[in-house]
């Protein structure tokens, strides 16, 4: 496979006006399968058809069969992508769709651009049916940085718009988190993708998709020309450097793959430990709270899968946390159970509430996409139904006897 791609880029002027332009685009896009749209299919060629072949299953041919290298070639419908694209990405591979971007019936060769990078925590952002089916729907992504032993995170929760950074004075410290929230993807600064130990840790022990990204400018200006702001004295990380590197860092490589402003992340939140029971590693596999180690089991027989009646992915995602994060802090435990005891007493308030819940779509990700400008109309129309639950829901709270639950709404 490598002669074949050397033999690829030594000939690239034998080759017509289209394969020119899909050597160009590949050459943005080194580190992914490369989605080339060649009228109704995506085409992948020499390396990347081989890895589709074998991941996929699909059939690889040549092009040029007579000559003296043939070229492998794969390709699948364009309809089919909703098939194809997450069995590549959850398998860890970035994929990079190159769409046609001019009309084709002019008389010219059709312009095409890599409209964005497909990465594990962006997969969702496609459409609806990307959504991850697992028991940990949320798709986070994380950068990290470092300065004299202290590393610092930037956390980016794509499914729910909530971005984060904090401190750990230790890589113990920051490895028990990484293992609590189960990033989809990590992308690490220069000094560290190349600290073996630092990336075995991350990807023998905690199989996690690393990156390498370079940004050239400097984050506090990045950050300010982000947010839009003259300084950053609104935002905690004014006094920290290495944390503006790591929130620079997440928010341009995020930017970069999907080829978008990132303005949906508007605000950036200092992610504090003090509210929260600390549960190490150790305890959290002995307990069985997210993992059962007798079945090797993510979903079955353990204290999520037991807890999980859920009805909506928003719920799913805030269990799991309060699952790994629970509270330490008294009066908020107490208004918690005030407000379950409140929905106890009422089951009939309670089944109805559910019911409605049901109707429900992952708002966030709705929003996401409406954003992106990658809504269809199913989306829209959920958006629309989860919105109508929604004020039922308000309403039946409104019209309930229990003056708890109505402080949920500010309602008296």
């Amino acid at each position: 496979m490598l002669e074949e791609n050397i033999y690829f880029k030594l000939n690239i002027m034998t080759h017509t006006p289209w394969m020119q332009q899909y050597f160009d685009l590949k050459e943005q896009a080194q580190d992914a399968i490369l989605f080339f749209r060649l009228w109704d299919f995506y085409e992948m060629f020499a390396e990347d058809a081989h890895i589709a072949h074998k991941v996929l299953w699909i059939s690889i041919t040549s092009r040029n069969k007579n000559a003296k290298e043939p070229l492998a070639m794969a390709g699948i419908p364009f309809h089919a992508k909703a098939k194809y694209l997450p069995i590549l990405v959850n398998a860890w591979y970035k994929v990079a769709i190159a769409e046609q971007v001019s009309d084709p019936k002019l008389k010219w060769i059709v312009k095409r651009e890599i409209v964005r990078v497909v990465t594990p925590s962006t997969l969702e952002l496609e459409w609806e049916e990307f959504q991850s089916t697992s028991e940990n729907p949320s798709n986070i992504m994380v950068a990290i940085t470092e300065d004299n032993g202290i590393f610092w995170a930037s956390f980016l929760d794509v499914s729910s718009n909530k971005w984060y950074c904090s401190e750990f004075i230790t890589f113990d410290w920051l490895k028990e988190f990484l293992y609590k929230i189960s990033p989809k993807e990590i992308v690490l600064e220069k000094k560290l993708f190349w600290n073996n130990e630092l990336k075995e840790v991350l990807e023998m022990k905690y199989a996690l998709n690393i990156y390498y990204f370079e940004v050239n400018n400097k984050a506090s200006v990045y950050l300010k020309n982000h947010f839009w702001v003259t300084n950053l004295d609104w935002f905690w990380i004014t006094n920290f450097p290495i944390a503006q590197n790591a929130a620079s860092l997440l928010i341009q490589y995020f930017q970069s793959n999907q080829n978008n402003s990132g303005e949906l992340f508007s605000k950036i939140s200092y992610l504090s430990f003090d509210t929260f029971m600390n549960l190490d590693e150790s305890t959290i596999h002995n307990l069985d709270l997210i993992y059962n180690f007798s079945t090797k089991s993510a979903v079955q027989w353990t204290l999520f899968w037991v807890l999980n009646k859920t009805k909506t992915w928003a719920g799913n995602r805030y269990l799991r946390q309060q699952i790994l994060r629970p509270l330490q802090d008294l009066t908020d435990i107490e208004i918690r159970q005030k407000y379950i005891s409140e929905f106890a007493k009422n089951k009939i308030l309670l089944d109805k509430v559910r019911d409605e819940l049901t109707y429900v779509s992952d708002i966030d990700a709705i929003l996401n996409r409406i954003a992106l400008n990658r809504a269809n109309p199913r989306d829209l129309l959920n958006l629309k139904r989860s919105l109508e639950s929604i004020i039922k829901v308000v309403e039946l709270i409104k019209n309930s006897e229990s003056k708890e639950l109505k402080k949920l709404f500010n309602i008296k």
